[in-house]
């Protein structure tokens, strides 16, 4: 009895493995249909980042589907609730290699990187699949683990797989990796928490050397806190930063391109340290986090910009709006309604010149509480964005949920748009789809002509990056504003019958 049940057993598993692998492969190929290979990424023809959400929520039923069987079964001897494994896969030094290689034999060889993964994922006896990533990233998703050994053993053979040598016109070329892995339900149930976590993982192989894998564990937690924190002393300062005017709001200007003009700029905070010069905000805002002081350096500067906002609008610059980045805990905040209002009362100010930007990493968690949360900001008259749309790990299906103004694409499509036909496909896309949902379409990182040209052909809305202008002070940006700067914007490409002018 016992033999035929475990062959029974693994019968059945084996059954639903290609089942699950047939099913997955089925809805790549429907979304993909759907949104003209917006899911796919177009060298290996391997989902990408945009269906990583769908795929981890696909392997993640069946791994609750194997937990509700087990009790259902009474056999919790042999049966155990399974894990899932996401496992990040950064290939070492890549760069250096691709760099010797013209754009074909560089995607040959990603193609023939991601075929032996693919490959070795197949081969585990384990529902998965293979994801890749930005640059030279891969993730792989294994469901129905019974211990965390398989994970490892996985991370192991595709170490072993990439040292055989991969052929690209008749050469050569050998490839090593750095791998992290972390698991659920143990390490977190969110796949954006699980990639990061196996991402820290990763970047410790990385600084041991790589050719290697190392599994999370709560001590890379401590380390990342620690980093994060630095010296006691910044610290310190930071607490006084608000009392001794060292913090700062640089505007960066965005660009009709239809008209060359400025329309608005993003408001980004600076931090004058007498020590250190000028610190940004990704170092200001995890420090501040830790330190307890985020909801005071909000207010700060939310209120700094609306009053940008009214000293401008009472100048000759009323059309000028300005656009906020509210951090994950700062939109968080209870009060954070009222703050608007009290704002937008006090200082008299039109709501429709201000604009809130938000990550999609901070929405989709409590996607109905945060659905509310912005129709009522958005009754107020406050535009909302989204920004760096591209880098998250969500379904587009999201966007049509939340009352969104405005689509910021991440300026990681943006680079070198016009080599790159993957994203050039994608960024394409992204554009229709926004203009059919209403919606404004912002370019970020724009740093060559060709990037803008491409853009202007595509009927994206408007851009903003070192093309154009830096990120400025009030000083030089209203020296901008004074000579009423007009950006040049290709006549060929340009929507107006006629060439624009430009002053510099």
């Amino acid at each position: 009895h016992a033999t035929i049940k475990i062959a029974l057993k693994k019968h059945q598993e084996q059954a639903g493995i290609h089942k699950t692998l047939a099913e997955i492969t089925e809805l790549l190929g429907q979304y993909s249909a759907e949104k003209n290979h917006i899911y796919e990424d177009e060298p290996t023809a391997l989902p990408n980042q945009l269906m990583l959400r769908e795929l981890f929520t696909y392997l993640l039923a069946d791994v609750r589907d194997d937990f509700q069987q087990s009790d259902a079964l009474g056999d919790k001897a042999y049966f155990s609730k399974k894990l899932l494994s996401v496992t990040y896969i950064k290939l070492y030094k890549f760069e250096r290699i691709i760099a010797s290689l013209n754009n074909e034999q560089n995607n040959l060889l990603i193609k023939s990187i991601a075929d032996r993964l693919t490959e070795i994922t197949n081969n585990t006896g384990y529902p998965g699949v293979t994801i890749k990533l930005q640059s030279s990233d891969f993730s792989i998703l294994l469901s129905g683990l019974e211990r965390r050994q398989v994970a490892s053993d996985l991370a192991q053979s595709i170490l072993n797989g990439l040292r055989q040598p991969f052929i690209v016109n008749h050469e050569k070329i050998f490839v090593t990796a750095s791998i992290g892995i972390s698991f659920y339900p143990f390490d977190n149930v969110k796949i954006e928490r699980l990639l990061e976590q196996a991402k820290q993982a990763m970047a410790y192989v990385e600084k041991l050397g790589g050719n290697r894998y190392q599994l999370y564990t709560s001590a890379f937690r401590i380390m990342n806190s620690s980093n994060v924190s630095g010296d006691l002393s910044l610290e310190a300062d930071l607490h006084q930063a608000i009392e001794k005017n060292q913090l700062e709001l640089y505007y960066q200007p965005k660009v009709n391109l239809k008209t060359g003009k400025f329309v608005s700029a993003e408001a980004l905070l600076r931090w004058n340290h007498p020590k250190f010069g000028i610190i940004t905000p990704n170092k200001i805002i995890p420090l501040a986090e830790t330190t307890g002081l985020m909801d005071k350096i909000g207010k700060w500067v939310l209120r700094q910009s609306c009053n940008q906002i009214k000293i401008w609008h009472q100048g000759k610059f009323d059309f000028l709006k300005i656009a906020i980045n509210l951090s994950g805990h700062q939109f968080k905040q209870s009060d954070l309604f009222h703050q608007l209002t009290q704002l937008l009362f006090e200082l008299n100010i039109n709501p429709e010149f201000l604009e809130l930007e938000l990550t999609e990493q901070v929405l989709v968690e409590g996607v109905k509480p945060n659905i509310q949360k912005l129709n009522m900001i958005k009754n107020l008259g406050i535009k909302i964005s989204l920004d760096d749309f591209g880098t998250g790990y969500s379904s587009l299906g999201y966007l049509h949920q939340f009352p969104f103004d405005v689509l910021k694409i991440d300026r990681c499509f943006i680079q070198n748009i016009n080599q790159n036909a993957k994203n050039a496909v994608i960024t394409k896309s992204i554009i229709d789809m926004a203009h059919q949902l209403d919606l404004t379409v912002v370019a970020e990182g724009v740093e060559t002509q060709a990037e803008l040209e491409f853009l202007i052909a595509n009927k994206c809305d408007e851009v903003q990056g070192y093309l154009f202008a830096r990120a400025l002070p009030v000083r030089d940006f209203e020296k901008l504003l004074k000579n009423d700067h007009i950006f040049l914007i290709p006549a060929a490409k340009c929507p107006l019958k006629q060439s624009i002018s430009i002053t510099v």
